[in-house]
């Protein structure tokens, strides 16, 4: 019973997320309908994963090739999550390109088990799929396929792992650029998770290859060292889910902000980098548009009667800071002032965030760590002191 708990957790966790997200419509948010996907393909996968510890035998040499295939899909598909959520807009065809290898080994491994006998089915589960061993020279040629198919699927994964986790953060961090050189307000928007995540992928794939190194023989008779493992996955995949069902925010909804404040640009003339540095810093030093929580470029755009792209360089190569970094220097600048003249701390430190023009009391406390390295309270501490 207890084996039974261990391996049917990460099972019951990715179909409870995988019913979450597929519950919604396609076009809605299409990120979150393939993470609802890659879900219920990580639950198949460790569906046939709990049959092999379970000991079926039998059965688990019928989902072998099916085990084979979710295996070798799980990277891509996590991939092309966040591709859906940073650069893409709609699914695309070349999209099914990520999945031949899975493609291609499964069925080579179906073929390859149709024609083995019953010793071949037995000596590749208990020498290659328990002890990961090579089968001896004088083996049959169905059993060295299939010992072929399943080493040449476990090189592929570790490669997949390496390379999807790499592509998968690069596109965050870029996105997470785009998004910071158009709104002050990141609150929601930003995929800080992925890094977090990215790492946790990693030391889960590393631990799951030194297991497989070892041999899965070591977990057949050991429910401790089983319940490793399974709890580690189950909680990446409730981390994966729960940061997915809280990422409404997509490049979708990025382009939709970016039409809606479009605008004509009337007057090259005053892009000019100093006419329009000053004239920039006297709408947030003297006018304070940076008290404003949804300020977006595009808004001071239009007062400076500039594009984006302009001001954002210019912002970017002048003050070699980002459009977010530069108007929460201004509030944490601002919400200075605001401890300063408030000794007797009438203000709370809510209080002193909103009126600084801070979306949220957590963005506040990062980017004045970020700008002043302590945090509001150290800072008031001194004032106090």
């Amino acid at each position: 019973m207890f084996r039974y708990v261990i391996v049917s957790i990460p099972v019951y966790v990715s179909l409870f997320w995988s019913v979450v997200f597929l519950t919604d419509k396609l076009s809605v948010n299409k990120a979150r309908y393939w993470l609802g996907l890659f879900m219920l393909t990580v639950a198949v996968l460790y569906g046939c994963h709990s049959v092999y510890f379970l000991g079926y035998k039998e059965l688990y040499l019928k989902l072998d090739s099916l085990y084979l295939f979710t295996g070798l899909s799980v990277y891509p598909m996590y991939y092309l999550y966040i591709r859906l959520l940073t650069c893409d807009l709609k699914l695309h065809k070349s999209y099914t390109l990520h999945f031949l290898p899975a493609i291609v080994l499964g069925f080579a491994l179906i073929l390859a088990i149709s024609f083995a006998d019953t010793a071949d089915k037995l000596s590749y589960f208990n020498d290659v799929l328990v002890d990961y061993r090579w089968p001896r020279q004088e083996a049959s040629p169905a059993l060295m396929a299939m010992s072929s198919i399943f080493f040449a699927s476990r090189f592929i994964f570790g490669i997949q792992a390496l390379a999807y986790l790499f592509l998968g953060y690069r596109l965050a961090k870029k996105y997470n650029q785009q998004i910071a050189n158009f709104y002050s307000n990141l609150k929601g928007k930003e995929l800080v998770w992925v890094k977090l995540l990215t790492i946790s992928f990693l030391i889960t794939s590393l631990a799951s290859s030194i297991a497989n190194i070892a041999g899965r023989g070591l977990f057949m008779d050991n429910d401790t060292l089983l319940a490793i493992p399974s709890i580690l996955f189950s909680s990446l995949f409730f981390i994966i889910g729960l940061q997915g069902n809280k990422q409404n925010f997509t490049i979708k909804s990025v382009k939709e902000d970016e039409k809606n404040n479009n605008f004509e640009f009337r007057s090259p003339k005053e892009s000019r980098n100093e006419t329009l540095k000053n004239k920039l810093k006297k709408l947030l030093e003297t006018e304070k548009r940076y008290l404003d929580p949804e300020l977006k470029i595009t808004d001071l755009c239009k007062e400076l009667n500039t594009n984006r792209t302009y001001l954002s360089n210019l912002i970017n190569n002048e003050f070699h800071l980002s459009f977010n970094d530069l108007i929460n220097k201004y509030r944490v600048e601002y919400s200075i002032s605001l401890i300063e003249n408030d000794l007797g701390n009438n203000f709370s430190l809510h209080d002193i965030s909103s009126s600084s023009g801070f979306g949220s009391l957590s963005s506040f406390n990062r980017a004045f760590k970020k700008n002043t390295g302590i945090t509001v309270s150290q800072y008031k501490l001194s004032m106090r002191e």
